[in-house]
């Protein structure tokens, strides 16, 4: 008969086709592929049966009680190497004891496990639970798993029988969508907050103007109104930050295609603070190379960009300290190099890998007292990422801080 058309080949073929058609029809992409997975791995090993004996004719070969047991998958010789092959942990576990497992798993669980109880492999109670039950029926479908390897981390695992006692674990590290879940809830809890704050204020102050004593005092009607006008203000302010954080998020993907003069749009900015900054404008002292070249950018965004970087830099320096601008190119030429320097309390180390995240903030008082939104430096993060920049924060407790960017020139074409 045809090496072809063998059974083995042709169950194996409608296997991995059933398999094919099987993950189809589900839904989720890790359901498809823990399937697909699967029922390729015993198709192969249907294929490849070690016990194959190719050497004796066919009419010489007589079927035994054992040609008729399907074996331990997790004996097939091509096992170890096919689960290598994943990004994922893989296990195969056999009567609760594990067989065999992937460097992704030993790297995970420890190099040891292999041999081991699951009950030692694991120590988590959920998992153990499901793989030491013999009687427990699997049907591939994603259980949430919390602590296995670092505290934090979160993982989906699957199980899949495979035969009698036999079952594939596959574990999945899921902490990176936790993380950004933890991200968008926090945020939208600060932002409520950071508008909820200002707006208590104005209500309270217009129920105090409601009554006529208070309403009637021109002092207090004064002060009270500049304060709702204050708080109004910084309301607007966070819902613009929020606006621009929104629309740069959208367009993080797509680069900004025209050259712009960044060094006309520091000089404008910096004419801008001076002009509305009486007190501290004039402590501004900048340094600009000559003919620098443009970069490929939002104009708009690189004013915003440059705007809050100098508007922070006047915040938390002390009154009366120079607020060093320098604008040059970097030592490779490909970047424009540009950094803002205050005179002030310096920021300490722990906090600096977190200023770019939204609504934190070092001291929060401060923050407050200066009219701060919590979104400046995540702002300027996002449009020096749109720009394919980079962005360097350097600080000094009790000397200062300097924020660098660099921004990519314009490329210059063959002449």
């Amino acid at each position: 008969m045809n090496s072809w058309l063998s059974p083995r080949i042709i169950v194996a073929f409608a296997l991995a086709l059933v398999g094919a058609i099987f993950a189809d029809q589900m839904t989720g992409s890790a359901e498809r592929i823990l399937v697909i997975f699967v029922s390729m791995l015993i198709a192969l090993f249907i294929v490849a049966d070690p016990h194959d004996r190719e050497d004796v004719p066919e009419e010489t070969v007589k079927p035994t009680a054992s040609d008729t047991e399907v074996p331990a998958i997790s004996s097939h010789p091509q096992l170890q190497a096919f689960i290598d092959s994943s990004a994922d942990a893989i296990l195969m576990v056999e009567n609760a004891r594990v067989t065999a497992a992937n460097q992704v798993a030993l790297r995970l669980l420890g190099t040891n496990i292999v041999g081991q109880n699951v009950r030692m492999a694991f120590r988590h109670a959920g998992a153990i639970e499901r793989l030491s039950d013999p009687d427990a029926q699997h049907s591939g479908h994603p259980i949430r798993l919390t602590g296995i390897g670092q505290k934090n981390q979160l993982w989906d695992m699957r199980i899949q029988t495979m035969g009698p006692s036999q079952k594939i674990v596959h574990l999945a590290d899921r902490s990176g969508t936790q993380a950004a879940e933890k991200m968008r809830v926090d945020f939208v809890a600060n932002a409520s907050h950071e508008l909820l704050t200002p707006l208590a204020a104005i209500k309270g102050f217009i129920e105090t103007l409601d009554d006529p004593a208070a309403g009637d005092d021109a002092a207090t009607r004064g002060r009270f109104l500049g304060i709702m006008a204050t708080e109004t203000d910084r309301m607007q302010a966070l819902v613009r930050d929020l606006m621009s954080l929104s629309r740069i998020e959208a367009e993080k993907y797509d680069p900004p295609q025209t050259p712009v003069d960044f060094s006309d749009i520091v000089m404008e900015t910096v004419d801008q603070l001076r002009n509305s900054q009486k007190d501290r404008g004039t402590d501004i002292v900048i340094d600009v190379t000559a003919d620098l070249p443009s970069v490929m950018g939002d104009a708009g965004q690189l004013r915003q960009l440059a705007s809050n970087i100098l508007n922070n830099a006047l915040k938390y320096g002390r009154a009366g300290t120079p607020v060093t601008v320098l604008l040059g190119r970097s030592r490779s030429g490909a970047m424009i190099n540009f950094s803002v320097t205050d005179v002030g309390d310096g920021i300490a180390p722990e906090h600096l890998p977190r200023l770019t995240e939204r609504f934190y903030r070092v001291d929060s008082g401060r923050s407050r007292l200066v009219g701060g939104t919590g979104l400046g430096l995540s702002l300027v993060k996002h449009i020096i990422d749109r720009h394919r920049g980079h962005l360097e924060i350097r600080s000094t407790i009790g000397k200062g801080t300097t924020v660098a960017v660099l921004l990519p020139v314009v490329p210059t074409g063959p002449s």
